[in-house]
């Protein structure tokens, strides 16, 4: 490892370390009067920067060695399927979640998680090869804006 290089979740895992990340960005948000619960989707990641990166920072001061990226829900098919005009894409709410987390994380010793999560093309059994596509978009943007290392949430059976 390089002088002043982070270990990787994977090395701090084996040297025992307990790692610990953030997460409840909905939730918070929405107390915050940022974002509606409803949709679940990750809007302010583009739209309020400042009350992401906030909250970021607050998982950091309290301890939280992983920032994961406000991107929850945050595929195009999901926007899309909230049945509103969007103001932004999905590829922009990636990028921007990305971008937040990594510049938080920058300020301690901390680690970003790309977050995966199921999208309405998963959940009504779209084809694979659909399926396939959307996650692509999304994790083209964490292999681009270089996470460490991803973090897929909330899987279950429906087809």
């Amino acid at each position: 490892m390089t002088p002043g290089a982070k270990k990787g979740i994977l090395e701090r895992l084996d040297a025992g370390e307990i790692v610990i990340g953030d997460g409840g960005f909905v939730f918070a948000l929405e107390k915050r009067g940022y974002v509606k619960a409803g949709p679940w989707t990750p809007e302010a990641a583009a739209e309020y920067p400042e009350a992401v990166r906030q909250l970021h920072r607050e998982f950091l001061r309290a301890g939280s060695n992983v920032m994961q990226t406000f991107t929850f829900y945050a595929s195009d098919d999901k926007l899309e399927n909230r049945g509103h005009t969007q103001r932004f894409t999905g590829q922009q709410i990636n990028e921007a979640a990305c971008d937040l987390a990594r510049e938080v994380a920058d300020e301690g010793d901390a680690l970003v998680a790309g977050g995966v999560s199921q999208t309405p093309a998963y959940l009504s059994c779209k084809s694979e090869t659909e399926v396939k596509a959307i996650f692509q978009k999304q994790t083209d943007v964490f292999e681009k804006k270089n996470v460490d290392f991803l973090i897929a949430e909330v899987f279950g059976e429906h087809c």
